[in-house]
């Protein structure tokens, strides 16, 4: 026998969020990020567009 917990489809299907927002007393918002943006795509793609934008960037700009 195994001692494994069964889950439920419901369960496995929930994912947390990105980001979540909350709202504070005084009326501001705070924003706190779930999961490391190097982890997702869109993470993945900003790291690539920084790095080739510091390195084209200074190469144009003395041409």
């Amino acid at each position: 026998m195994s001692n494994k917990k069964k889950v439920n489809k419901n369960e496995k299907d929930n994912k947390k969020p990105f980001i979540k927002t909350k709202a504070k007393m005084d009326n501001s918002v705070e924003v706190e990020l779930t999961k490391s943006p190097a982890k997702t795509t869109g993470g993945r793609i900003l790291v690539w567009v920084i790095a080739i934008g510091t390195i084209l960037v200074p190469v144009c700009a003395r041409v």
